[in-house]
């Protein structure tokens, strides 16, 4: 007899539960599919179910086997004549799951049964974007071997290199341009691959793409100085990029210290960007970094002399600011701060 505080292992518990509901209620094929029953799928098919009805989520049986990783359940199957091309309501086909879901294996089987690699749902997007945008490095691999379109793009111009550069995945970025990507082209805002790495923080994706060819901009930096990815910003500045910004452009100054990125302004501060610098309404770093109330940020900006005396268009200074705000501790930096320069 079990004692009271006896476990039962999560394994075990899912399993009986299946079991009861089975028991309960006969399984659709969907059902046997989403909890890897494979020989109440056997069962299923043999009795003549439908391999290619939707459950109530538009999913077929493969589809969600291809999700779940149940590669026995899939060769069954696709056996039984599944389509391998079918789509639920928004295009997606059983490969992208597989994609998706980081599948591999199942990725080898629906390309061996014939699935088109280059397939798009509602989005745009193809079983190699979906992979790549999860940094699953196997079934890009799969994928690309397979011949897909490494170049295509989904309804907003994005491509499956920045859809790996978002997530900051170093090897999917390599595999695909390894594959013949294009470092250059851009989305239809603009944004290339080395955009999405830079606003990833992604210093080692951002170090591939510039010694393949692409070319580092302004906004990279802002990017990444708003991402207080100090590596990835120390990597723009060497590649060229101007530690202040442009002229008349956003700064990376300001980016760092609006998102308290005390690194990255320490950074950008022994790299030669202005310290006083101000905006369209008057901030300065200080300012800005004083009205958000990030104590770290302003502390590094006066230890590196910031003036503390510049006002803005409303006439107010950064120190106006930490005492309005209720800023206590900023506010106590600044009357030690004024001290120390007295002396």
């Amino acid at each position: 007899m079990l004692s009271s505080s006896a476990t039962v292992p999560i394994a075990v518990l899912r399993a009986l539960l299946v079991t009861a509901a089975f028991a309960a209620q006969p399984p659709t094929l969907a059902d046997a599919a989403l909890y890897g029953q494979a020989d109440a799928a056997r069962s299923l098919i043999a009795a003549g179910a439908d391999v290619n009805a939707p459950d109530d989520t538009g999913m077929t049986p493969l589809m969600i086997a291809a999700e779940e990783g149940h590669v026995a359940i899939a060769r069954l199957l696709i056996a039984a004549k599944a389509d391998v091309d079918a789509t639920s309501r928004d295009k997606t086909t059983a490969l992208m799951y597989a994609a998706s879901a980081n599948r591999g294996d199942l990725v080898l089987l629906l390309l061996a049964s014939g699935a088109n690699v280059d397939a798009r749902n509602l989005g745009g997007m193809t079983a190699l974007m979906v992979g790549a945008f999860g940094g699953h490095l196997d079934p890009v691999r799969a994928l690309l071997a397979s011949h897909a379109d490494v170049n295509a793009h989904d309804n907003q111009g994005r491509t499956a290199l920045m859809a790996a550069a978002s997530n900051g995945d170093a090897a999917v970025v390599r595999a695909l341009v390894d594959a013949g990507a294009d470092v250059r082209v851009g989305d239809v805002g603009g944004g290339v691959a080395l955009t999405y790495a830079a606003a990833a923080g992604s210093t080692e994706a951002v170090d591939l793409l510039l010694k393949r060819g692409a070319t580092a901009k302004p906004g990279d930096l802002v990017l990444a100085a708003s991402a207080c990815s100090a590596p990835t910003v120390r990597a723009l500045v060497a590649a060229g990029l101007a530690p202040g910004g442009a002229a008349g452009g956003p700064s990376p100054l300001f980016a760092a210290a609006g998102e308290n990125c005390a690194d990255v302004v320490a950074l950008l501060l022994d790299r030669g960007a202005n310290i006083n610098a101000t905006d369209n309404d008057g901030w300065t770093p200080l300012i800005k970094a004083t009205a958000a109330g990030f104590t770290d940020v302003v502390r590094v900006l006066l230890q590196r002399g910031a003036d503390m005396d510049v006002a803005d268009k409303l006439e107010r200074t950064a120190w106006m600011y930490a005492a309005t705000q209720g800023h206590e501790e900023i506010a106590a930096l600044f009357e030690a701060e004024k001290s120390r320069r007295k002396k």
